[in-house]
Order: structure tokens, then C-alpha cells, then sequence
């Protein structure tokens, strides 16, 4: 009796249409100036993104869910905001840009010190940030989740509504506040694997991997 192997390549294209299907890109944009100013970018700041949750089934949470849900979009701005200078950081040991990312740490501090506060960031003109922090362009995203009651904790992927991650990151230029280069990322749950934060989590290792700096 002869056993059929199954096809390797086949395989891989099921694997990969799965990966595709869960995840999804808009083109990027990017300023018909950035390659004139890239050559003057050495160092570039993270800042802290702006985290939404979107529940659905509760469109009017009480005082009590409301506080929680602000306190999570807190701590997700700042795990965002790590999170993607980490990944930057690797993608620079890799050899994959020349330029140095200033330490969350360091910009938060000056942040912190200059009276900005994490919800007051989306309203600030970003060039003055960069400057204020003392690089040469500034990144800044936005992070939406939106999860239903009965996914609270684990996103299923046999819900059918809009259950999923998405995210817009924007690269800024110290000297004018111009924008230069933005991309749109989203992602829905594909296995029980797909908690919020692993979706996240994916998204920004794929933006650290795609900034326009790329040399290699």
C-alpha cells in the first residue's frame, strides 16, 4: 500500500493564507520629503501610544468598569510604547538601521518633567515633543481593541463580530512637526492563542520591523 506524502508546498501556502487572513495592511505612507531628511535622522524618541478598548456589549459601562478600562488604557500605552522600542532596538542589532532610539525611560521622564501628561500627547504638535526631547523625529501610534463581553479574556475565533487589534504608528520630524511616514496594521483572533496583548504585541514587532529606515 503506498502512502501519499502531503505536499510540503501546499502546506505552506495553507499556513500562510491562515496568517494572512488574521492579519491585514494598508499601504504605507510616505512623505515625498523623507528622503532628503533621513539622512539627518540619528536619534529617534517612542512616545507613549494612545490605547482605546472598545467593549460592544457594554457601550455604557458604570464609574467602577470605567476607571478599570481607563487604568488598562494607561498601562497599555506605556507596554506599547516599550514594547516597540525593544523591537526596535533587536532590528538595530541586526544591523537593519544605522540610528539610535532614545530610552522610553529617558523620554517619559522628560515628559513627566515638562508637565506633559500621557492624554494630553495625541493634542501636542509632535515636532515641538521632538524637539522638546531632543531628538531628530518623534513615533507615535494609536492602539484600538475591541473585545466583546463574552471574549473578555480570550478572543474566539469563532465570534463573528469585530473582535481584533488595530494600529496606525506616524513618524514625525523635529523641524516642522512634519508627517513623514505612517502605516495601518490590524489583526483579528485566529486560535485561542489570540489574547489582545498577543495581537499587540505582533502588530509592533511588525512596525519595528518596517520603519522606513531600513538599510539591509
Amino acid at each position: 500500500m503506498i502512502t501519499k506524502q502531503p505536499n510540503k508546498n501546499f502546506i505552506a501556502i495553507i499556513l500562510l493564507a491562515a496568517v494572512l487572513s488574521a492579519c491585514s495592511a494598508s499601504r504605507d505612507f510616505l512623505s515625498d520629503n523623507f528622503a532628503k531628511v533621513k539622512s539627518t535622522h540619528q536619534r529617534v524618541a517612542i512616545l507613549p501610544f494612545d490605547v482605546q478598548f472598545e467593549n460592544p456589549a457594554n457601550r455604557k459601562p458604570d464609574v467602577r468598569a470605567q476607571k478599570f478600562f481607563s487604568q488598562q488604557e494607561r498601562e497599555a500605552s506605556l507596554d506599547t510604547q516599550k514594547e516597540l522600542f525593544v523591537y526596535a532596538a533587536k532590528q538595530i542589532e541586526k544591523g537593519r538601521y544605522e540610528l539610535a532610539f532614545q530610552n522610553f525611560t529617558q523620554t517619559n521622564k522628560i515628559l513627566a518633567e515638562s508637565g506633559i501628561r500621557l492624554e494630553d500627547i495625541s493634542q501636542q504638535d509632535k515636532g515641538h515633543l521632538a524637539r522638546l526631547l531632543g531628538v531628530d523625529a518623534v513615533i507615535w501610534g494609536q492602539l484600538g481593541i475591541t473585545i466583546t463581553r463574552q471574549n473578555r479574556y480570550s478572543m474566539m475565533p469563532s465570534y463573528m463580530g469585530n473582535d481584533g487589534v488595530s494600529t496606525n504608528v506616524s513618524l514625525f520630524d523635529a523641524a516642522n512637526g512634519e508627517l513623514l511616514w505612517k502605516t495601518n496594521l490590524s489583526q483579528r483572533p485566529n486560535s485561542r492563542m489570540d489574547t489582545p496583548h498577543h495581537m499587540s504585541s505582533q502588530l509592533i514587532a511588525q512596525v519595528a520591523k518596517h520603519l522606513p529606515y531600513k538599510d539591509k
